[in-house]
């Protein structure tokens, strides 16, 4: 989906796009958690604001990933918006608000797959869980000499261990007190 920006300024209805985009060979080299991904549906509209062009697009698809914890393939459903504004080079950015996101356009050329790909790995959480995970019936990975536990587990462990160096330390305020009287 490559636009002129010039040739978006010109329209003055809003243009609709409806596409399926193929961005499996882009996303997997781009990210290294990616292992495939379904075709990318984007629906929505590029429309002219006085010197740039808002481009709001609804995205959805599937992409699949490694568990955080496991490493076992995981589908990631995608469902979310975008919502930019592509400005020549030069345009006052004044009017526009701190949340609302402003791309400079470099050669008259909107890249917008490169866009919704960019959105996609920003949508990607910090961790993923197969669903077995998540219900907690498969138990943690383990090895040799390792084991995953869990934050509440290994809260447990650090409140009732003492290391065995210290282990008579906590008697000592005891035994005094019993032979001050």
């Amino acid at each position: 989906m490559n636009w002129s920006l010039s040739d978006l300024m010109k329209h003055r209805e809003p243009l609709h796009f409806n596409e399926n985009l193929d961005l499996k060979e882009d996303l997997i080299n781009r990210s290294f958690g990616i292992s495939d991904a379904s075709l990318i549906k984007v629906d929505g509209y590029a429309i002219k604001d006085r010197d740039a062009v808002l481009v709001s697009a609804k995205v959805t698809g599937k992409i699949v990933i490694p568990s955080s914890r496991s490493l076992k393939l995981v589908d990631l459903n995608l469902d979310f918006s975008i919502s930019e504004y592509y400005a020549v080079e030069g345009t006052n950015l004044d009017r526009f608000g701190p949340e609302e996101t402003v791309l400079p356009v470099e050669d008259d050329q909107i890249d917008f797959s490169r866009a919704v790909a960019d959105n996609i790995i920003l949508q990607i959480p910090m961790q993923v869980f197969a669903p077995e995970e998540e219900t907690g019936d498969e138990p943690m990975p383990s090895g040799n000499d390792w084991e995953v536990v869990s934050e509440q587990d290994a809260e447990k462990a650090q409140t009732n261990h003492v290391d065995p160096r210290l282990a008579k330390l906590k008697d000592l305020f005891n035994s005094e007190s019993s032979e001050s009287k």
